[in-house]
């Protein structure tokens, strides 16, 4: 292995064929949308409209709900029919009216204007699990970013929309990356792309001719290798550089986009357009005319491939993004999301059923291929004995659930799904952990406000008693009190300012490396510290107080 490679890899049949030969073409107006709340990592958006209000294409139809999220906007024009938990339902008209934000210029605006419009525009990753783009665009505060990566490896089989995209939108491509380098503050870009690409590499090729080709832009075209398009392997592939275990690209300085991203980034600030539809690669041998579609958000599956020539006795399962990761569908009524980049109609011979699953026989062939060179083989076995302590000493969340060690198994283990299924549960425990520590804290900070509260009503009542003079037969209005070790109450105090810092310390460094996500239980410890600052200043003052009164003439 060269020293600029990743390890592993496999070359599965590409089967790109059936959709990367036809033109980019448009799927037809949906007469009905069903707009999920939740096409994004984080929490699902609040409607923001009523059942029988009218709305146009573009129009928001639900608002994001803290950091991480992402508004929702009609993708239609038409009347709101239905609100469940889930998503929004809007009839059609047919018009396909519209309405757009005010363009701006990226070049002259400034970074906080374009971030906001980023997030108004409710632009999410399209290539992979739908991360808010306006909080990715940000991380310039938290971490320096020197390159931007153009990840359009699309190394997925049957997958070929960045492909499409790359041909038909390579400048609006490449100027959408020059807008997100400007706001990360990266000073290269480097697009990656495999060389089962000529067409698209071609494009590029014009484009930074056009361009002069800038300083700063610079294409290179890898090997086909399947999975050169997760974010490690690229990187590592084209900087040399390794993401750390754990850790994010942004930590060694890189930031990645697809093709598809950063061309909807453009578009929200150059044409003020929101995110209501995308490039969708409509492939498998059970339609007639596959290719790549511009397709509405919240388009049903059933209704777009029927408009392809879905030929229902051949199909045997549609499966949503590529055969190595993606997901089978249990209902063709969903409907299509922001992240939805592939529908696959396949046969029963073009993707049949896995095999029966037989005993592993320690063949090494899982470990060979894994391109983050883990130990899948003792991964199963630990997730299928639930020993967390070995998963995560064998780093289980390193894993990018490639499928590479599945594919190779002459056993048939399903060795994907115990992983997803371990992760699944190792987040599930730790929730709740997280929800038992956060309601002991809760506790503790209860307890911390009575024991002040308790301490200032003291302070206040020996306050009083210090203020009082002595009465006409020389004794003092009330008998006096015990004095506590002033030393000992300083000290306390001494060692709540402590507390207090080190809790700061803690949640501005949380916030720093992960600003996307909530904090609650980190400010509930810090809320706790300070009450029980206060607690330790009021008893001092109360000891304080005492000790004037008692020594009172």
């Amino acid at each position: 292995m060269r020293a600029n490679d990743f390890p592993g890899g496999i070359y599965p049949p590409e089967r790109k064929e059936r959709s990367n030969r036809a033109p980019l073409r448009i799927a037809p107006l949906p007469n009905v949308v069903a707009l999920p709340l939740s096409q994004h990592t984080g929490k699902a958006a609040l409607p923001c409209v009523n059942v029988g209000d009218a709305v146009d294409t573009g129009t928001p139809v639900a608002r994001r709900d803290g950091m991480v999220s992402a508004n929702v906007h009609a993708s239609i024009s038409g009347t709101v029919i239905e609100i469940t938990d889930s998503d929004i339902v809007i009839q059609g008209d047919g018009e396909d009216r519209r309405i757009t934000l005010p363009p701006l210029d990226w070049r002259t605006t400034h970074c906080d204007a374009l971030l906001s419009r980023l997030d108004e525009a409710g632009l999410v990753g399209l290539g992979g699990a739908g991360f808010p783009t306006y909080l990715k665009a940000n991380v310039s505060q938290q971490h320096a970013i020197d390159t931007l990566v153009v990840n359009a490896a699309e190394c997925e089989p049957y997958i070929t929309a960045d492909d499409l995209t790359l041909r038909y939108h390579a400048a609006d491509v490449l100027e959408g990356a020059q807008l997100l380098a400007r706001l990360c503050g990266a000073a290269h870009i480097i697009v990656g792309i495999e060389d089962n690409k000529p067409e698209a590499c071609q494009a590029l090729q014009a484009v930074l001719a056009d361009l002069g080709r800038p300083a700063k832009v610079a294409l290179k075209v890898i090997e086909t290798r399947y999975p050169s398009g997760g974010e490690r392997q690229l990187i590592k592939k084209l900087l040399n550089r390794d993401v750390p275990s754990g850790g994010l690209p942004a930590d060694i300085g890189v930031l990645c986009h697809n093709p598809g991203t950063l061309m909807a980034a453009l578009q929200a600030v150059r044409d003020g357009t929101p995110v209501v539809e995308r490039i969708v690669t409509l492939t498998g041998d059970a339609i007639d005319h596959p290719g790549n579609y511009w397709v509405r958000v919240g388009t049903s599956v059933a209704s777009l491939l029927e408009q392809v020539g879905l030929v229902q006795e051949r199909l045997h399962r549609v499966v949503v993004g590529g055969p190595m990761m993606g997901t089978p569908l249990t209902s063709l009524a969903a409907p299509v999301t922001k992240t939805t980049n592939c529908l696959i109609a396949a046969t029963e011979e073009e993707l049949p059923p896995a095999p029966a699953e037989a005993p592993c026989i320690r063949c090494g062939a899982c470990e060979s291929v894994c391109p983050a060179q883990l130990l899948p083989q003792q991964l199963h076995w630990y997730a299928r004995a639930q020993n967390d302590t070995a998963l995560d000493a064998h780093h289980l969340f390193d894993c990018i659930e490639c499928g590479a060690c599945s594919y190779v198994c002459p056993s048939a283990i399903p060795l994907v799904q115990d992983y997803r299924s371990a992760k699944q549960r190792i987040r599930h425990k730790r929730i709740e952990t997280a929800k038992a520590e956060h309601a002991k804290h809760r506790f503790e900070f209860r307890q911390a406000r009575l024991a002040r509260e308790e301490a200032e009503k003291k302070a206040r009542r020996q306050a009083r008693l210090a203020q009082q003079s002595p009465s006409a037969n020389g004794t003092m209005d009330s008998p006096s009190l015990p004095v506590a070790d002033l030393r000992s109450l300083r000290i306390a105090q001494t060692a709540a300012k402590a507390a207090v810092r080190k809790a700061e310390k803690v949640l501005a460094r949380a916030a720093a490396e992960d600003p996307q996500q909530r904090h609650d239980d980190l400010e509930t410890q810090l809320a706790t510290a300070q009450e029980n600052l206060k607690a330790a200043e009021a008893r001092l003052a109360e000891a304080r107080a005492a000790s004037e009164y008692k020594e009172a003439p």
